[in-house]
């Protein structure tokens, strides 16, 4: 029997979290969502997720700062970064934080589900590669 690949989604809006999890739970994942940053850090202290991806703009923190606090006690779990506004150095900083991927939002299903097998695949976990 397969596992889920268990996400975190972290968004401040509620309507965008509820969407992303019913999208991503119909493509087969299983997903947690989350609306400020210290509850991102403590879940993540203290669960198992596959994959995290974070709003760039939440109130506490950036994406990129969440990520870059995370990476000093996990610097396993594959981050994607997601934001409306995507510069060039917004995609170097992720980068250098530890994010492996950027999405642009809006983004369709297809690209975020797409985005999210492929840091899955690229850290191993071959229990998710063949969606």
């Amino acid at each position: 029997m397969r596992m889920e690949a268990h996400i975190l989604f972290a968004d401040d809006n509620a309507d965008i979290c509820e969407l992303v999890q019913t999208l991503l739970h119909s493509a087969g994942f299983r997903v947690s969502t989350s609306d400020n940053a210290a509850d991102v850090l403590r879940r993540v202290a203290t669960e198992s997720f596959d994959a995290l991806i974070l709003d760039y703009w939440m109130p506490e923190a950036t994406g990129i700062e969440l990520c870059r606090q995370i990476r000093t006690f996990d610097q396993s779990t594959p981050i994607l970064i997601c934001s409306g506004a995507v510069s060039e150095a917004d995609r170097e900083a992720g980068v250098l934080a530890g994010a492996q991927g950027y999405i642009r939002k809006p983004c369709n299903s297809a690209q975020l589900i797409g985005a999210l097998r492929s840091v899955l695949r690229a850290s191993g976990d071959s229990a998710f590669t063949n969606r």
